[in-house]
C-alpha cells in the first residue's frame, strides 16, 4: 500500500458524489478552516470557497464512479489532486456515525496526516479508451451468456446437444429454433440469437474503433505484447490499457502484486497464518494473465514442454499459476525495456530441454526483424 506525503500547509478532503460534494479543509494541526456542502458540484464555487487558500492546498477524494471531472478541474486550476484508494480507505467505514459531513473529514484527516493510500490516476488521453475497452468486455460477457442459454436449451426438453453446424454464427437464427416445436421455446431461442447478433455487431464496431487508436498512441507496444505465444489482440489491448504506463510500477514485483499474480503472507505472533490480498490488485490482468497462461502451452511447442514439466513437478494448477506469474514478469520487462519476447529468458535452466524445431527459429527471426 503506498500512502500519499502531502507538502502543503492545507488540505481538503472531498466526499464525492453525483450531484454534491462536502468538503473540509483543514490546516497542517489539524484545524478545519471549511467545513459546508456544494451542491450540483459547482466546481467555480468551491473555488471561491477555498481562494485564501488555493496557492498551497492539495485535494484528495475517494476513488468513486466520477473522479474525472474533478481530477481535471484541479489540474486545470493548479491544484494539486491525490485520488484515495477504496479498498485501503477503511477508516472512513470505521466511525460509529457515517454522513458526508465525518467522511469529508476523515479525508483531510488522512491527507493531512499522510496515512491517504493512494490510488494511480490514469492519464486523461487513455480514459476514454479504457473505458470503452472495459465496455467491450462487459459486451462479450453477455454475449457469452446468451449463447451458453442457448447451448443449454436442448438439455432442458431432454434434446440431443447443439451441433457444431448450430452453433456457428450464420445458422443460429435458422437452424437453432427448428429444434423446438413449443412457440414459446422458439420465441426464447430467437430472441437469444437476435441479441447476440446486435452483440457482434456492437463489438465488431468497439474492436475496431480500439485497435485504430492504438495504432496511433501504441503501436509500438502492441506489437510487441503480441510476440507473446497464445495473447491475441484483445489481451494485449487489455494490458496496454489497464497498464497505461509501466513507468509507474518500481519493480516487478510491485506490477505482479497490482496484476494479483502473488499474494502475502499474513503472520501473527511469529506464526504463519496463510495468505492474503488475492483479491487486491487489477481484476482485468489478473484475468488476461491467466487466459494467456492457458492458451500459450497450445501455440506453441517448447511452452507446452515447459509446462508438462512444472505439471510434473508441482501439479497443473500450480503449474498455470506459475507461467501467469512468469508471463507477468515478462511482460514488465518488455514494455519496460522495449524488447520483444524472449524465450530463452523465459525458459531459464530449461531452455535445452525445450528446443525449438528449425521451422519454428526460422518464423522467430521474420518476426524480430518486422519489428
Amino acid at each position: 500500500m503506498k500512502v500519499y506525503q502531502s507538502t502543503t500547509q492545507y488540505n481538503c478532503g472531498i466526499d464525492l458524489h453525483a450531484r454534491c460534494m462536502y468538503i473540509c479543509v483543514m490546516n497542517k494541526e489539524g484545524k478545519i478552516l471549511v467545513h459546508k456542502n456544494i451542491k450540483h458540484n459547482n466546481f467555480d464555487y468551491f473555488l471561491k470557497v477555498v481562494k485564501p487558500y488555493r496557492h498551497d492546498l492539495t485535494v484528495a477524494c475517494e476513488s468513486t464512479f466520477n473522479w474525472y471531472w474533478l481530477a481535471d478541474a484541479c489540474a486545470g486550476a493548479d491544484i494539486k489532486f491525490v485520488l484515495g484508494h477504496a479498498l485501503y480507505m477503511k477508516a472512513i467505514h470505521g466511525t460509529k456515525s457515517k454522513n458526508d459531513r465525518v467522511d469529508s473529514e476523515k479525508i483531510a484527516h488522512l491527507l493531512r496526516s499522510n496515512l491517504l493510500p493512494e490510488a494511480y490516476t490514469c492519464r486523461p488521453e487513455i480514459r476514454p479508451i479504457r473505458d470503452l475497452m472495459r465496455r467491450r468486455i462487459h459486451f462479450v460477457r453477455q454475449r457469452s451468456k446468451l449463447l451458453s442459454h442457448m447451448s443449454s436449451a436442448p438439455h432442458v426438453d431432454g434434446l440431443d446437444p447443439l451441433t457444431s453446424e448450430e452453433k456457428r454464427r450464420p445458422n443460429r437464427r435458422t437452424l437453432v429454433p427448428e429444434r423446438f416445436e413449443d412457440p414459446m421455446r422458439k420465441l426464447s431461442l430467437e430472441a437469444d440469437t437476435y441479441l447476440a447478433e446486435q452483440y457482434d455487431q456492437v463489438i465488431s464496431k468497439l474492436e475496431w474503433q480500439i485497435l485504430k487508436e492504438t495504432r496511433t498512441i501504441n503501436g509500438p507496444e502492441f506489437n510487441r505484447l503480441q510476440t507473446i505465444p497464445g495473447l491475441g489482440k484483445t489481451s494485449a489491448l487489455v494490458i496496454l490499457y489497464e497498464v497505461d504506463t509501466i513507468d509507474r510500477f518500481k519493480s516487478v514485483k510491485n506490477f505482479c502484486s497490482y496484476s494479483r499474480l502473488i499474494t502475502a503472507d499474513a503472520e501473527s505472533a511469529g506464526k504463519p497464518c496463510g495468505v492474503q490480498g488475492r483479491k487486491m490488485g487489477n481484476a482485468y490482468l489478473k484475468w488476461i494473465f491467466t487466459e494467456v497462461a492457458v492458451h500459450c502451452k497450445r501455440h506453441d511447442t517448447r511452452l507446452n514442454c515447459y509446462f508438462q514439466i512444472l505439471e510434473a513437478k508441482h501439479g497443473r494448477r500450480r503449474a498455470n499459476r506459475i507461467i501467469a506469474h512468469k508471463m507477468g514478469r515478462a511482460v514488465y520487462y518488455m514494455l519496460k525495456r522495449k524488447e520483444v519476447f524472449d524465450y530463452d529468458k523465459f525458459l531459464g535452466k530449461y531452455k535445452k530441454r525445450c528446443e525449438p524445431t528449425k521451422k519454428e527459429k526460422k518464423e522467430i527471426r521474420e518476426m524480430a526483424v518486422s519489428l
